[in-house]
C-alpha cells in the first residue's frame, strides 16, 4: 500500500519521494509506476496531465535523510511496531521535525508513540482502504495531535479526493474490526466444510465481498500480522481461531488462478467429510459482521460512525448495528450462538455489550441517534474496554 499512497500523492500534484529499504523494491519501482500508469490508462481512471504529474513528481530516495526537509512523511511498514518507532526514531534522530501519518492496519496510535518514538503534535494515523486508488475514505485517529496540524492533514487528504473519517484509537479502527472478524469467519467455514467458491458465491448473493476473493489483494500474511496485533491488543479470541490462517500466511497461495478456484488450496486443510449449506454459510458471514461491528462499538467507537464507515467504507448492504436493533438483539446473540456451535473450535462469542443490552432491554439506537445508555454502559467499563 505504501507504493499506492505515494503513487496517489503524486497524481494529485503533491511532488513526492518514495523510500523503500528493499534494494529489489526500489530497483523494480519504476517500472511498477509505469505499469499503473498503463494500466489506470487503459481503464480510463487517469488523464495525460495526471500521468505527468506522477513522472515528474513520484522520486525514489535512497535513504531516509533525503527526506527530513519534507514536510510529510506517510509510513507504511510492516506490522511490527518496534520497527515502525525505529523508523520515527531514525528520523527524528536526522532532524526532520514536520507531520508523520501511520498506514498502520492495528496498530493503536499510543502505542506508536511509546517511549517518545516521535512528538504526538505532529503525529496521526491515516488509515487508506485498500485499494488505495480507487477508495475514498480514510480512517484517521487524531489522539493528542495539535488542531491546527490536523486540520492540516484533514485538509491535505481532502485535496487527495479522499474522505476522512475521524476514530477512536482503536487496534483495528472500525474497518479492520470488521473485515477481520469477517476474514477469520470466512477460513472458519472453510475449516468445517465449505468449499471457498461456495462461500464466495454466498457472499455475493448477500450483496458482500466476496472473502476468498478479496484474500487474493490482501494476503494471507498481511492477515495473519493484522489479526495477530489485534488479539495482542484487545484480546479477541476469535481473531486467532483459525489453524489455517498461519499455513496460508506461510504460502500465500492464490486462491483463484485467472477465475478459477485454485484445488491446491484444499490440500492445505483438513476439510471434513460434511459440507455446511448455503444458509448456514450465510449465517456464519452475518454473524462475524454483527459480531465485529458490536465489538468496535464496545471498545468506544461511536454506533452513528460505525454504521456509516460500514456502509460508505465497507460498502456493506446494511448498517450493521441498524440491522441488530431491526432485528432484535436477542435474535442477533442466538445468532452468533448458533454460528459459534455449528464450528469446531470457532470461539466467537457474542460481545459481553451485546448480552448486557438484551438483559436491560437496550438498542444501539434511540430516536435516531446514538442511544446514551451506551456511553455510560463505557465509561462504567472502562478497564474491559481499555485498549
Amino acid at each position: 500500500m505504501g507504493f499506492d499512497i505515494a503513487f496517489l500523492y503524486a497524481l494529485k500534484g503533491y511532488p513526492t519521494i518514495a523510500y523503500d529499504a528493499s534494494g529489489a523494491v526500489v530497483q523494480s519501482f519504476a517500472a511498477r509506476m509505469e505499469n499503473t500508469i498503463e494500466n489506470l490508462k487503459k481503464r480510463k481512471r487517469i488523464s495525460e496531465a495526471e500521468a505527468e504529474n506522477i513522472r515528474k513528481g513520484l522520486k525514489v530516495a535512497s535513504n531516509l535523510d533525503d527526506m527530513v526537509a519534507l514536510d510529510l512523511i506517510t509510513e507504511a511498514v510492516v506490522e511490527v511496531e518496534k520497527t515502525k518507532r525505529s523508523v520515527y526514531e531514525g528520523l527524528k534522530g536526522s532532524g526532520f521535525t514536520g507531520i508523520i501519518t501511520t498506514n498502520t492496519s492495528s496498530l493503536p496510535r499510543k502505542t506508536l508513540l511509546a517511549g517518545e518514538s516521535y512528538y504526538p503534535e505532529k503525529f496521526a494515523t491515516t488509515h487508506f482502504f485498500n485499494p488505495v486508488l480507487y477508495t475514498q475514505m480514510v480512517e484517521v485517529v487524531k489522539g493528542d495531535m495539535a488542531e491546527t496540524h490536523f486540520g492540516e492533514i484533514l485538509s491535505f487528504l481532502t485535496s487527495l479526493g479522499r474522505n476522512p473519517i475521524e476514530t477512536q484509537d482503536i487496534s483495528g479502527f472500525v474497518s479492520n474490526s470488521v473485515l477481520m472478524y469477517y476474514a477469520i469467519m470466512a477460513l472458519k467455514l472453510l475449516e468445517n466444510g465449505a468449499r471457498f467458491e461456495e462461500v464466495d458465491g454466498a457472499a455475493r448473493t448477500l450483496g458482500l465481498l466476496p472473502p476468498f476473493f478479496s484474500f487474493d489483494r490482501w494476503r494471507p500474511s498481511i492477515l495473519e500480522d493484522v489479526t495477530r496485533v489485534m488479539f495482542e491488543k484487545r484480546g479477541d479470541e476469535f481473531l486467532r481461531s483459525s489453524s489455517l490462517l498461519p499455513v496460508l500466511a506461510q504460502k500465500n497461495p492464490s486462491f483463484y488462478l485467472g477465475q478459477e478456484p485454485n484445488a491446491e488450496i484444499y490440500g492445505l486443510v483438513d476439510v471434513p467429510s460434511r459440507a455446511l449449506d448455503e444458509s448456514t454459510i450465510k449465517m456464519g458471514l452475518k454473524a462475524s459482521l454483527y459480531a465485529g461491528a458490536t465489538r468496535v462499538a464496545e471498545l468506544g467507537e461511536d454506533t452513528v460512525k460505525v454504521d456509516f464507515i460500514c456502509v460508505e467504507g465497507l460498502k456493506l448492504p446494511w448498517p450493521p448495528l441498524k440491522e441488530i436493533d431491526r432485528i432484535g438483539t436477542g435474535e442477533i446473540v442466538e445468532e452468533i450462538n448458533r454460528t459459534n456451535q455449528m464450528m469446531a473450535d470457532s470461539r466467537l462469542r457474542p460481545p459481553r455489550i451485546l448480552v448486557d443490552m438484551v438483559r436491560k432491554n437496550q438498542t444501539f439506537y434511540k430516536d435516531g441517534q446514538a442511544n446514551p445508555w451506551l456511553s455510560s454502559y463505557r465509561e462504567r467499563d472502562k478497564p474491559h474496554a481499555s485498549h
